[in-house]
């Protein structure tokens, strides 16, 4: 979900697209929030650094939400 989330956010870098902008935010939100709940679950072997990983795409995707609303407006 994440490889697919990666390649919605670079066709929408190249087309400049909002849709697609949108759906690869949105992706990469669920991806994140998806690898929290995992983890919280059935920790791995590196479930520091992947915690890490996954609220910083999180934190990183709603700056863009947010970013995008304030340009729409």
């Amino acid at each position: 979900m994440l490889t697919v989330a990666i390649a919605m956010l670079g066709i929408a870098t190249f087309v400049s697209d909002i849709p697609y902008l949108v759906l690869g935010l949105s992706m990469v939100i669920g991806a994140s929030i998806s690898i929290l709940v995992r983890e919280a679950i059935a920790p791995s072997y590196q479930s520091r650094m992947t915690k890490i990983t996954a609220w910083a795409l999180l934190f990183i995707s709603l700056y863009g939400f947010i970013d995008l609303i304030n340009t729409a407006l």
